[in-house]
């Protein structure tokens, strides 16, 4: 597949330009270090997807393609009056579904992770890419509690992170009317599958 075409069907998260934008799920995980978020992030993931916010037929057809982390460090974590900031961690990570869904998930204390989700990514000029939040997911990193999923809108940008340090941008507010905002500085390292 060329990467024009993985990025048009895929919703690549990560610009066009990159050499590989998502692997297969599983080749080259270790459960280690950024491991450990790779696999908390696939579990995670794989429960949000399994909740039904789209029709029941997008759901059964939509598969993980991969997940990437980026190395960094956290800006800001804000949902309403709560400031997760303190508790952010140095990895951000990224998934692509085969629908064209894709999201930023944000490490926080206590194995939590937020998540601002979103279907397909356009070039938005300046800002590099990005992509229109539909949805902010909350997970308290309980196995056996399902991941609470929030209704938003807000816009993910973020640029290149092949082309060394750049910065993820996700802003809008939760259905009901409270404003969110969360940013990441990457380290200028290229993403790890």
């Amino acid at each position: 597949m060329t990467r024009r075409l993985i990025a048009r069907t895929l919703g690549c998260i990560l610009s066009p330009s990159a050499r590989v934008c998502f692997g297969p799920f599983w080749r080259g995980a270790s459960f280690g270090g950024d491991g450990q978020l790779k696999a908390k992030i696939a579990v995670l993931t794989l429960l949000a997807a399994a909740v039904p916010l789209l029709s029941p037929a997008a759901e059964t057809e939509r598969q993980l393609l991969g997940l990437l982390t980026i190395t960094g460090k956290c800006l800001r974590v804000v949902v309403g009056a709560e400031d997760f900031s303190q508790g952010c961690g140095g990895s951000l990570g990224t998934s692509a579904f085969s629908d064209g869904r894709t999201g930023f998930y944000f490490t926080l204390r206590s194995n939590h992770i937020l998540t601002f989700s979103g279907l397909g990514v356009a070039r938005t000029g300046k800002d590099g890419d990005g992509f229109a939040i539909d949805r902010v997911i909350f997970n308290s990193g309980v196995e056996t509690t399902k991941p609470k999923v929030l209704a938003a809108t807000g816009r993910c940008t973020f640029g290149d992170p092949y082309k060394g340090a750049m910065t993820v941008r996700c802003d809008g507010n939760l259905a009901q009317g409270t404003p969110f905002s969360a940013s990441f500085h990457s380290d200028g390292s290229p993403p790890t599958e």
